[in-house]
């Protein structure tokens, strides 16, 4: 957990730290992008673990993909 101070006072933040290799991201800028109003975004989630895993992490992050919607089902405009 990181400390930042402001002219009020000591705000606390808890700042999750997210890695991604050079190649994953490329993979994913290619793939995974998400258009919302004629502009591409790149769509993720963090989330916290139950508890730490087998390296200590405490957090997981989810890319958001574009996939086929089922037959029937009308898709829906997605939101960055």
């Amino acid at each position: 957990m990181s400390q930042f101070e402001n002219g009020k006072g000591t705000h606390v933040l808890n700042i999750i730290r997210v890695s991604i290799s050079k190649e994953t991201l490329e993979e994913i800028l290619k793939d995974h992008m998400v258009e919302y109003d004629g502009k591409e975004y790149l769509v993720f989630e963090v989330a916290s673990l139950k508890e730490p895993d087998q390296f200590g992490k405490t957090h997981t992050a989810y890319i958001s993909k574009k996939v086929a919607a089922p037959k029937g089902v009308k898709a829906r405009k997605s939101k960055p």
